[in-house]
């Protein structure tokens, strides 16, 4: 090799190294940088997060003990997120998320809560969907609280804390169920800063989500969406869509849920159909009420005075308006009687939805015809 290849050779590789510190500082820029749990000293103490709430025909009390230290500094992280390049809003948006539920400083915990959950699930013998549907009643069954401003919390804030709101419980979720297999994704509305779960399933999917519906912040049922949020917020956007995990097990009691969720619907327009023909009925019954008493006083202040005969006279009339007004009122009570059906099963589907399996039997028994 001559001076003056050993030379441009020498300009190659510089040129090289260049290039490769050029491109690791373009990759570098092209990033996301998102918070972590860093555990400091730990001292070994653990808070005892206990809640007890109903599932199915049980109520169940859920007991884990969390390690002190990842709790504190959880609750003490920066969540700031770093954002370096011309990163779009799905892509950081995602992975801060993703990066919420599966901080490995968490997962001691979820192994507890899981091992519970699991006890639960085979002592009981729950099927698939009702497992799920034990871990969202758990989840759901949290207070709901927000503030202003309040960054997501890390799902062992919400479990100390025994409280959060749309985005710190759907996450806390989200981490439960990709755990046990189960495919899941966050469903985040921006412009209605609301945040709900992805389920994933044959039938009953949101939108073009893939997925069905789940509400976090209150007891719902898979599949059924709420008609409005705090506030008479409507969601009406379309969902940024958060695989969380790689579950691939799917929910598969959808056609379950969206029977409740019409018979809710028909029994609610039943009771309120009802009631606007029972208004005026009850109406016009109070009136023949107060007639029919007219003329019993009459009748009596006659029968005392000795007149007899005038008497019997108002007897055929009173009669005749008796007759109508009970037929009226048996129509009445049959009337109220179908309504008082309706909102039982209207009731019902809105006070159990932590029992899809037993609502469901009962409804179907219960449903007037």
């Amino acid at each position: 090799m001559t001076r003056t290849e050993q030379f441009l050779t020498g300009i190659i590789i510089v040129m090289l190294a260049i290039a490769i510190v050029a491109g690791y500082l373009y990759a570098t820029r092209q990033s996301v940088v998102v918070p972590h749990i860093a555990v400091g000293s730990d001292d070994g103490t653990s808070i005892m997060a206990t809640h007890t709430f109903p599932f199915e025909k049980n109520t169940i009390t859920i007991s884990v003990p969390v390690d002190a230290a990842v709790y504190h500094a959880a609750k003490t992280t920066d969540k700031s997120i770093s954002i370096y390049g011309n990163v779009t809003e799905s892509v950081w948006v995602t992975d801060s998320y993703r990066e919420m539920v599966n901080d490995p400083a968490q997962d001691p915990m979820y192994t507890d809560l899981l091992i519970q959950f699991q006890k639960i699930r085979n002592d009981e013998g729950l099927s698939s969907d009702e497992y799920l549907e034990l871990m969202a009643a758990y989840t759901q069954s949290l207070t709901y609280e927000t503030t202003p401003d309040n960054p997501t919390k890390y799902p062992v804030e919400t479990v100390v804390e025994g409280a959060g709101d749309c985005d710190d419980k759907s996450v806390l979720l989200a981490g439960l169920l990709s755990r046990e297999g189960y495919n899941v994704s966050l469903l985040l509305f921006s412009p209605e800063s609301h945040m709900a779960l992805g389920i994933g399933s044959p039938d009953s999917l949101y939108k073009d989500t893939g997925y069905a519906y789940l509400e976090t912040t209150n007891f719902s049922y898979v599949g059924v969406p709420p008609d409005d949020l705090e506030g008479g917020v409507v969601l009406t956007s379309e969902p940024l869509v958060i695989p969380v995990g790689n579950g691939t097990t799917l929910y598969t009691s959808g056609a379950q849920t969206t029977y409740i969720h019409d018979m809710f619907s028909i029994s609610g327009q039943k009771v309120a159909a009802l009631n606007a023909q029972l208004v005026p009925i009850a109406s016009d019954l109070t009136a023949k009420q107060d007639q029919i008493s007219e003329i019993e006083s009459r009748m009596e202040a006659l029968r005392s005075s000795g007149n007899i005969g005038g008497y019997n006279a108002l007897v055929s009339s009173h009669n005749a308006q008796v007759s109508v007004y009970n037929a009226e009122l048996s129509t009445y009570r049959g009337e109220v009687a179908q309504g008082n059906a309706y909102a039982e099963v209207y009731n019902d589907i809105l006070t159990h939805a932590y029992d899809r399996k037993g609502t469901y039997i009962w409804v179907k028994a219960n449903m007037p015809q």
